[in-house]
Protein backbone atom coordinates (compact mmCIF):
# COMPACT_ATOMS: atom_id res chain seq x y z
CA UNK A 1 0.00 0.00 0.00
CA UNK A 2 1.46 3.47 -1.45
CA UNK A 3 2.07 5.89 1.75
CA UNK A 4 -0.54 9.30 1.24
CA UNK A 5 1.57 12.67 0.87
CA UNK A 6 -0.49 14.19 3.48
CA UNK A 7 0.90 11.84 6.11
CA UNK A 8 4.17 12.13 4.63
CA UNK A 9 4.40 15.72 5.44
CA UNK A 10 2.81 15.25 8.57
CA UNK A 11 6.02 13.05 10.15
CA UNK A 12 8.33 15.65 8.61
CA UNK A 13 6.82 18.50 10.58
CA UNK A 14 6.52 16.10 14.01
CA UNK A 15 10.11 15.43 13.46
CA UNK A 16 11.11 19.27 12.73
CA UNK A 17 9.47 20.70 15.64
CA UNK A 18 12.04 19.41 18.75
CA UNK A 19 14.76 21.18 16.20
CA UNK A 20 13.27 24.23 15.34
CA UNK A 21 12.52 24.22 19.54
CA UNK A 22 16.34 23.84 20.38
CA UNK A 23 17.53 26.15 17.99
CA UNK A 24 15.20 29.14 19.25
CA UNK A 25 15.12 28.70 23.49
CA UNK A 26 18.97 26.88 23.91
CA UNK A 27 21.08 28.49 21.09
CA UNK A 28 24.78 28.05 22.00
CA UNK A 29 26.73 31.35 23.10
CA UNK A 30 28.29 32.85 19.93
CA UNK A 31 32.51 32.12 20.15
CA UNK A 32 34.84 34.89 20.60
CA UNK A 33 38.24 35.05 20.12
CA UNK A 34 39.37 37.68 23.29
CA UNK A 35 41.65 36.37 25.88
CA UNK A 36 42.46 37.75 28.97
CA UNK A 37 45.87 39.55 28.99
CA UNK A 38 48.30 38.55 31.98
CA UNK A 39 49.11 40.65 35.05
CA UNK A 40 52.28 42.05 34.99
CA UNK A 41 54.53 42.55 38.41
CA UNK A 42 54.53 46.22 37.85
CA UNK A 43 50.99 46.51 38.08
CA UNK A 44 50.24 43.91 40.93
CA UNK A 45 52.65 46.60 42.59
CA UNK A 46 50.74 49.32 41.48
CA UNK A 47 47.62 47.94 42.92
CA UNK A 48 49.53 46.84 45.81
CA UNK A 49 50.66 50.19 46.71
CA UNK A 50 47.60 51.99 45.50
CA UNK A 51 44.67 50.18 47.41
CA UNK A 52 42.64 52.98 46.99
CA UNK A 53 41.40 51.92 43.38
CA UNK A 54 41.00 48.73 41.77
CA UNK A 55 41.49 47.81 38.05
CA UNK A 56 38.52 49.46 37.14
CA UNK A 57 38.89 52.47 38.54
CA UNK A 58 36.38 52.15 41.25
CA UNK A 59 36.43 52.83 44.93
CA UNK A 60 36.87 49.18 46.44
CA UNK A 61 35.40 50.47 49.69
CA UNK A 62 31.85 51.22 47.82
CA UNK A 63 32.08 47.96 46.49
CA UNK A 64 29.79 45.20 48.69
CA UNK A 65 31.68 42.20 49.89
CA UNK A 66 31.67 38.86 49.10
CA UNK A 67 29.21 37.35 52.04
CA UNK A 68 30.90 33.73 51.46
CA UNK A 69 34.22 34.81 51.12
CA UNK A 70 36.90 34.03 53.04
CA UNK A 71 38.94 37.24 54.87
CA UNK A 72 42.40 36.64 55.21
CA UNK A 73 43.63 39.67 57.46
CA UNK A 74 47.68 40.42 57.48
CA UNK A 75 49.98 38.84 59.88
CA UNK A 76 50.50 42.05 62.97
CA UNK A 77 54.79 42.68 62.65
CA UNK A 78 55.94 41.14 65.71
CA UNK A 79 56.62 43.65 68.54
CA UNK A 80 60.26 44.79 69.36
CA UNK A 81 61.81 42.52 71.83
CA UNK A 82 62.47 45.02 75.12
CA UNK A 83 65.39 43.89 77.59
CA UNK A 84 66.26 45.88 79.97
CA UNK A 85 68.96 44.99 82.56
CA UNK A 86 69.85 47.03 86.46
CA UNK A 87 73.53 46.08 87.38
CA UNK A 88 75.12 45.89 90.24
CA UNK A 89 79.01 45.12 90.57
CA UNK A 90 79.89 43.20 94.25
CA UNK A 91 82.40 42.02 95.76
CA UNK A 92 83.16 38.34 97.34
CA UNK A 93 81.82 40.36 100.88
CA UNK A 94 78.19 41.34 98.99
CA UNK A 95 79.45 45.30 99.23
CA UNK A 96 78.97 47.64 95.83
CA UNK A 97 82.02 48.02 93.97
CA UNK A 98 83.64 51.37 92.96
CA UNK A 99 82.25 53.32 89.46
CA UNK A 100 84.46 52.53 86.59
CA UNK A 101 85.34 48.81 88.08
CA UNK A 102 85.40 46.64 84.56
CA UNK A 103 82.75 44.39 84.44
CA UNK A 104 82.69 41.13 82.06
CA UNK A 105 80.04 42.29 79.94
CA UNK A 106 80.25 44.31 76.59
CA UNK A 107 77.81 45.99 74.29
CA UNK A 108 77.96 47.63 71.26
CA UNK A 109 80.45 50.68 72.50
CA UNK A 110 82.91 48.25 74.11
CA UNK A 111 83.46 46.92 77.69
CA UNK A 112 80.62 47.76 80.56
CA UNK A 113 81.83 49.26 83.27
CA UNK A 114 80.17 49.75 86.81
CA UNK A 115 78.17 53.53 87.18
CA UNK A 116 78.08 55.10 90.41
CA UNK A 117 77.52 53.56 93.79
CA UNK A 118 78.50 50.22 92.10
CA UNK A 119 74.67 50.42 90.05
CA UNK A 120 73.83 50.99 85.93
CA UNK A 121 70.84 51.00 83.88
CA UNK A 122 70.69 50.09 80.62
CA UNK A 123 69.47 48.60 77.87
CA UNK A 124 69.63 44.96 77.15
CA UNK A 125 69.86 44.94 73.46
CA UNK A 126 73.72 43.77 72.16
CA UNK A 127 74.84 43.61 75.74
CA UNK A 128 76.97 40.12 75.48
CA UNK A 129 78.84 38.24 77.69
CA UNK A 130 82.69 38.33 77.76
CA UNK A 131 84.65 35.45 78.64
CA UNK A 132 88.15 35.80 80.76
CA UNK A 133 89.40 34.52 77.66
CA UNK A 134 88.36 37.04 75.42
CA UNK A 135 85.63 35.26 73.84
CA UNK A 136 81.79 36.88 73.79
CA UNK A 137 78.97 34.60 74.28
CA UNK A 138 75.16 36.29 74.54
CA UNK A 139 73.50 36.41 77.25
CA UNK A 140 70.19 34.73 76.30
CA UNK A 141 67.36 36.35 78.54
CA UNK A 142 64.01 36.35 78.33
CA UNK A 143 62.71 40.30 77.11
CA UNK A 144 61.38 42.24 80.17
CA UNK A 145 63.37 43.64 83.33
CA UNK A 146 66.39 41.50 84.74
CA UNK A 147 68.69 42.61 87.68
CA UNK A 148 72.16 41.36 86.93
CA UNK A 149 74.73 40.73 90.55
CA UNK A 150 77.93 40.76 88.99
CA UNK A 151 80.21 39.03 91.84
CA UNK A 152 84.14 39.37 91.63
CA UNK A 153 85.69 36.41 92.78
CA UNK A 154 88.71 35.89 94.51
CA UNK A 155 91.53 34.63 92.58
CA UNK A 156 92.20 30.37 93.63
CA UNK A 157 95.91 29.14 92.97
CA UNK A 158 94.54 25.42 93.16
CA UNK A 159 91.08 24.97 92.12
CA UNK A 160 89.24 22.96 89.68
CA UNK A 161 88.08 26.22 88.18
CA UNK A 162 89.08 29.23 87.59
CA UNK A 163 85.93 32.32 87.82
CA UNK A 164 86.52 35.57 87.35
CA UNK A 165 83.00 36.46 87.70
CA UNK A 166 79.76 34.95 88.91
CA UNK A 167 76.72 36.49 87.95
CA UNK A 168 72.90 35.61 89.25
CA UNK A 169 70.74 36.90 87.36
CA UNK A 170 67.05 37.44 87.80
CA UNK A 171 63.60 38.65 85.91
CA UNK A 172 61.76 41.07 88.03
CA UNK A 173 58.65 38.73 87.22
CA UNK A 174 58.76 36.14 90.02
CA UNK A 175 57.35 33.42 88.10
CA UNK A 176 60.05 33.44 85.55
CA UNK A 177 63.27 31.29 86.14
CA UNK A 178 66.35 33.13 87.51
CA UNK A 179 69.80 32.07 85.47
CA UNK A 180 73.22 31.47 86.83
CA UNK A 181 75.89 32.55 84.86
CA UNK A 182 79.57 30.78 85.46
CA UNK A 183 82.49 31.83 83.52
CA UNK A 184 86.13 30.78 83.61
CA UNK A 185 88.78 28.20 82.48
CA UNK A 186 89.73 24.59 84.61
CA UNK A 187 92.92 23.00 83.74
CA UNK A 188 90.05 19.32 84.08
CA UNK A 189 90.46 17.76 80.45
CA UNK A 190 87.40 17.21 78.69
CA UNK A 191 84.30 15.46 79.69
CA UNK A 192 84.72 16.10 83.30
CA UNK A 193 82.02 16.45 85.42
CA UNK A 194 81.69 19.30 87.84
CA UNK A 195 78.89 18.92 90.29
CA UNK A 196 77.75 22.49 90.73
CA UNK A 197 75.35 23.59 94.16
CA UNK A 198 74.03 26.79 94.96
CA UNK A 199 74.13 27.12 98.61
CA UNK A 200 72.55 29.11 101.37
CA UNK A 201 74.26 28.00 104.28
CA UNK A 202 74.42 24.44 104.19
CA UNK A 203 71.23 24.31 102.94
CA UNK A 204 71.04 23.44 98.94
CA UNK A 205 69.03 25.93 96.54
CA UNK A 206 69.83 24.76 93.33
CA UNK A 207 72.45 22.85 91.32
CA UNK A 208 73.33 20.70 89.04
CA UNK A 209 75.93 19.28 86.44
CA UNK A 210 78.62 21.14 84.54
CA UNK A 211 80.48 19.12 81.89
CA UNK A 212 83.77 20.91 80.77
CA UNK A 213 84.40 20.06 76.60
CA UNK A 214 87.69 22.56 77.16
CA UNK A 215 89.33 24.52 79.00
CA UNK A 216 86.80 27.37 78.64
CA UNK A 217 84.14 26.91 80.84
CA UNK A 218 80.57 28.75 80.19
CA UNK A 219 77.40 27.91 82.31
CA UNK A 220 73.98 29.71 81.70
CA UNK A 221 71.64 27.59 83.61
CA UNK A 222 68.07 28.46 84.50
CA UNK A 223 67.39 28.00 88.31
CA UNK A 224 64.12 26.90 90.20
CA UNK A 225 61.91 29.59 90.67
CA UNK A 226 61.69 31.40 93.93
CA UNK A 227 60.91 34.85 95.63
CA UNK A 228 64.76 35.55 95.78
CA UNK A 229 66.08 37.19 98.91
CA UNK A 230 68.97 39.87 99.09
CA UNK A 231 71.99 37.82 100.64
CA UNK A 232 75.20 36.25 100.08
CA UNK A 233 74.98 32.76 98.75
CA UNK A 234 77.71 30.15 98.60
CA UNK A 235 78.53 28.46 94.87
CA UNK A 236 80.22 25.20 95.47
CA UNK A 237 81.94 23.23 92.40
CA UNK A 238 82.97 19.96 92.95
CA UNK A 239 85.11 17.32 90.60
CA UNK A 240 84.40 13.67 92.16
CA UNK A 241 86.46 11.13 91.80
CA UNK A 242 84.01 8.22 92.60
CA UNK A 243 82.44 9.82 89.45
CA UNK A 244 85.24 9.85 87.05
CA UNK A 245 86.16 6.66 84.97
CA UNK A 246 89.47 5.18 85.37
CA UNK A 247 91.06 7.29 81.95
CA UNK A 248 89.81 10.37 82.85
CA UNK A 249 90.98 9.76 86.49
CA UNK A 250 94.35 9.17 85.82
CA UNK A 251 94.20 12.72 83.40
CA UNK A 252 93.41 14.45 86.25
CA UNK A 253 96.29 13.05 88.27
CA UNK A 254 98.62 14.74 86.01
CA UNK A 255 97.11 18.30 86.75
CA UNK A 256 96.17 17.21 90.67
CA UNK A 257 97.67 14.22 91.83
CA UNK A 258 95.34 13.57 95.09
CA UNK A 259 92.61 12.82 92.18
CA UNK A 260 94.74 9.08 92.40
CA UNK A 261 93.60 8.57 96.23
CA UNK A 262 89.98 9.82 95.26
CA UNK A 263 90.50 13.13 96.74
CA UNK A 264 87.30 15.80 95.57
CA UNK A 265 88.39 18.93 94.12
CA UNK A 266 86.81 21.71 95.16
CA UNK A 267 86.20 25.59 94.08
CA UNK A 268 83.76 27.65 96.76
CA UNK A 269 82.77 31.37 95.76
CA UNK A 270 80.61 33.87 96.44
CA UNK A 271 77.32 34.78 94.71
CA UNK A 272 75.56 38.21 95.46
CA UNK A 273 71.81 38.60 95.39
CA UNK A 274 71.35 42.34 95.74
CA UNK A 275 73.83 44.18 98.19
CA UNK A 276 74.84 43.49 101.54
CA UNK A 277 73.13 46.79 103.45
CA UNK A 278 69.87 45.09 101.42
CA UNK A 279 70.33 41.81 103.09
CA UNK A 280 70.69 43.39 106.49
CA UNK A 281 67.11 45.19 105.90
CA UNK A 282 65.46 42.36 104.79
CA UNK A 283 66.43 40.47 107.63
CA UNK A 284 65.71 42.80 110.54
CA UNK A 285 61.91 42.96 108.17
CA UNK A 286 61.74 39.04 108.36
CA UNK A 287 62.63 39.16 112.03
CA UNK A 288 60.04 41.96 112.97
CA UNK A 289 57.11 40.31 111.31
CA UNK A 290 57.80 36.78 112.98
CA UNK A 291 58.22 38.68 116.25
CA UNK A 292 54.56 40.65 116.15
CA UNK A 293 53.30 36.81 114.71
CA UNK A 294 54.86 35.08 117.77
CA UNK A 295 53.27 37.60 119.80
CA UNK A 296 50.08 37.32 118.52
CA UNK A 297 50.18 33.17 119.34
CA UNK A 298 51.38 33.99 123.04
CA UNK A 299 49.21 36.74 123.99
CA UNK A 300 46.11 34.86 122.38
CA UNK A 301 46.77 31.63 124.31
CA UNK A 302 47.15 33.74 127.46
CA UNK A 303 44.46 35.07 127.07
CA UNK A 304 42.30 32.36 126.61
CA UNK A 305 43.76 30.13 129.62
CA UNK A 306 42.58 32.89 131.72
CA UNK A 307 39.54 32.90 130.45
CA UNK A 308 38.84 29.68 130.44
CA UNK A 309 39.98 28.98 133.66
CA UNK A 310 38.08 32.04 135.44
CA UNK A 311 34.65 30.72 133.56
CA UNK A 312 35.44 27.23 135.70
CA UNK A 313 35.93 29.06 138.70
CA UNK A 314 39.61 29.03 139.31
CA UNK A 315 42.69 31.76 139.01
CA UNK A 316 44.99 30.63 136.00
CA UNK A 317 48.86 30.76 137.54
CA UNK A 318 50.20 33.15 134.62
CA UNK A 319 48.49 35.78 136.31
CA UNK A 320 51.77 35.83 138.66
CA UNK A 321 54.23 36.95 135.60
CA UNK A 322 53.64 40.50 135.29
CA UNK A 323 55.19 40.52 131.84
CA UNK A 324 52.80 37.98 130.63
CA UNK A 325 50.55 40.19 132.06
CA UNK A 326 51.53 43.40 130.39
CA UNK A 327 51.40 41.99 126.85
CA UNK A 328 47.84 40.48 127.56
CA UNK A 329 46.87 43.85 128.25
CA UNK A 330 48.28 45.23 125.29
CA UNK A 331 46.32 43.16 122.77
CA UNK A 332 43.03 44.74 121.47
CA UNK A 333 40.79 41.58 122.49
CA UNK A 334 42.10 41.59 125.80
CA UNK A 335 38.81 43.81 127.14
CA UNK A 336 36.29 41.83 125.58
CA UNK A 337 37.98 38.16 126.81
CA UNK A 338 38.10 39.67 130.58
CA UNK A 339 34.41 40.71 130.89
CA UNK A 340 33.09 37.04 129.67
CA UNK A 341 32.33 36.25 133.35
CA UNK A 342 32.40 32.66 135.20
CA UNK A 343 30.21 30.33 136.23
CA UNK A 344 26.45 30.50 135.24
CA UNK A 345 27.08 34.07 134.12
CA UNK A 346 29.55 33.25 131.51
CA UNK A 347 28.59 35.23 128.20
CA UNK A 348 28.59 32.24 126.02
CA UNK A 349 27.39 34.17 122.64
CA UNK A 350 30.32 36.54 123.33
CA UNK A 351 32.59 33.67 123.74
CA UNK A 352 31.11 32.13 120.44
CA UNK A 353 32.18 35.74 118.55
CA UNK A 354 35.47 35.47 119.67
CA UNK A 355 36.86 32.24 118.78
CA UNK A 356 34.45 31.65 115.72
CA UNK A 357 34.76 35.34 113.70
CA UNK A 358 37.37 37.77 115.73
CA UNK A 359 40.63 35.75 117.26
CA UNK A 360 40.24 33.67 113.50
CA UNK A 361 39.96 36.76 111.51
CA UNK A 362 42.73 38.00 113.27
CA UNK A 363 44.89 35.32 112.84
CA UNK A 364 44.54 35.29 109.00
CA UNK A 365 46.99 38.36 109.05
CA UNK A 366 49.79 35.76 109.81
CA UNK A 367 48.35 32.15 109.33
CA UNK A 368 48.46 33.32 105.49
CA UNK A 369 51.38 31.60 103.90
CA UNK A 370 51.63 34.21 101.30
CA UNK A 371 52.16 36.90 104.16
CA UNK A 372 55.05 35.78 105.16
CA UNK A 373 58.26 37.43 103.84
CA UNK A 374 60.82 36.14 101.64
CA UNK A 375 59.97 32.59 102.84
CA UNK A 376 62.62 30.88 100.81
CA UNK A 377 64.97 32.50 102.90
CA UNK A 378 63.49 30.31 106.42
CA UNK A 379 61.51 28.39 104.62
CA UNK A 380 61.21 26.25 107.88
CA UNK A 381 60.55 28.63 109.73
CA UNK A 382 57.82 30.13 107.18
CA UNK A 383 56.49 26.14 107.24
CA UNK A 384 55.95 26.27 110.73
CA UNK A 385 54.48 29.38 111.35
CA UNK A 386 51.05 28.24 109.25
CA UNK A 387 51.13 25.38 111.39
CA UNK A 388 51.49 26.97 114.88
CA UNK A 389 48.53 29.19 114.14
CA UNK A 390 46.53 25.86 112.95
CA UNK A 391 47.79 24.10 116.44
CA UNK A 392 46.54 27.92 118.48
CA UNK A 393 43.62 27.40 116.70
CA UNK A 394 43.15 23.50 118.19
CA UNK A 395 43.90 24.43 121.54
CA UNK A 396 41.39 27.26 121.08
CA UNK A 397 38.78 24.25 120.49
CA UNK A 398 39.80 21.97 123.66
CA UNK A 399 39.79 24.66 126.00
CA UNK A 400 36.12 25.84 124.61
CA UNK A 401 35.58 22.10 124.98
CA UNK A 402 36.31 21.83 128.70
CA UNK A 403 34.70 24.91 129.39
CA UNK A 404 31.46 23.52 127.64
CA UNK A 405 31.72 20.13 129.89
CA UNK A 406 32.10 21.77 132.76
CA UNK A 407 29.65 24.19 133.02
CA UNK A 408 27.32 21.32 132.02
CA UNK A 409 26.46 22.07 128.33
CA UNK A 410 27.11 19.47 125.25
CA UNK A 411 30.07 19.90 123.06
CA UNK A 412 29.46 23.06 120.82
CA UNK A 413 29.33 21.72 116.78
CA UNK A 414 31.80 24.28 115.64
CA UNK A 415 34.53 22.93 118.29
CA UNK A 416 34.87 19.19 116.63
CA UNK A 417 37.77 20.10 114.58
CA UNK A 418 39.87 17.02 115.00
CA UNK A 419 40.05 13.83 116.29
CA UNK A 420 41.10 13.11 119.71
CA UNK A 421 44.01 10.95 120.81
CA UNK A 422 43.46 11.14 124.45
CA UNK A 423 40.35 13.08 126.72
CA UNK A 424 40.79 16.82 126.67
CA UNK A 425 42.32 17.57 129.39
CA UNK A 426 45.02 15.34 128.33
CA UNK A 427 45.08 16.50 124.96
CA UNK A 428 45.04 20.18 125.81
CA UNK A 429 48.32 19.80 127.82
CA UNK A 430 49.63 18.03 125.08
CA UNK A 431 48.33 21.10 122.33
CA UNK A 432 49.88 23.59 124.90
CA UNK A 433 53.58 22.32 124.84
CA UNK A 434 53.21 21.62 120.78
CA UNK A 435 52.45 25.67 120.82
CA UNK A 436 55.79 26.15 123.13
CA UNK A 437 58.22 24.11 121.05
CA UNK A 438 56.49 25.45 117.65
CA UNK A 439 57.55 28.97 119.06
CA UNK A 440 61.05 28.02 120.59
CA UNK A 441 61.70 26.27 117.04
CA UNK A 442 60.85 29.30 115.21
CA UNK A 443 62.88 31.70 117.79
CA UNK A 444 65.87 29.66 117.90
CA UNK A 445 65.99 30.17 113.99
CA UNK A 446 65.02 33.78 113.17
CA UNK A 447 65.21 35.77 116.37
CA UNK A 448 68.29 34.47 118.24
Amino acid sequence: MSEHPTDRMLWVAILAIPVVAWLLFDSPPAPTNFEPEPTTVSERDQRTENPATDSDGEDPAIVPEDPGAIRIDPEPTPAAKILTLKIRALSSRGDLLAQGTPLPLVNNHGQVLAGAGGRLEMSGDGVRWLASAGTEYPLELAEGNWILDCTFQEPSVDAPVQVPWLVHARPEDPMLSAHLIISGQTPLPPGSRLVVHMLDGESVLDGGILTTQGEQIWWNRKLVPRDWFATLLTLRVQWRASAATGALLEKVAEVWEPALRGDNWTWEGSCGVDDRLEALRQSGEIAAWFKQALNEVETSRDLLLVAGAKARGKRAGLLRDDERVDQMMDHPLAGSIDGLGRGKRFDFMRWRRLIDEELPERWREWADPAAVPWPDRHPGAAKNIGLLFHTLNKYCRLESTIVYGHLGKPRHVHDFVADFDWEPMTERTQTLKKIRNFIAAIRETILE
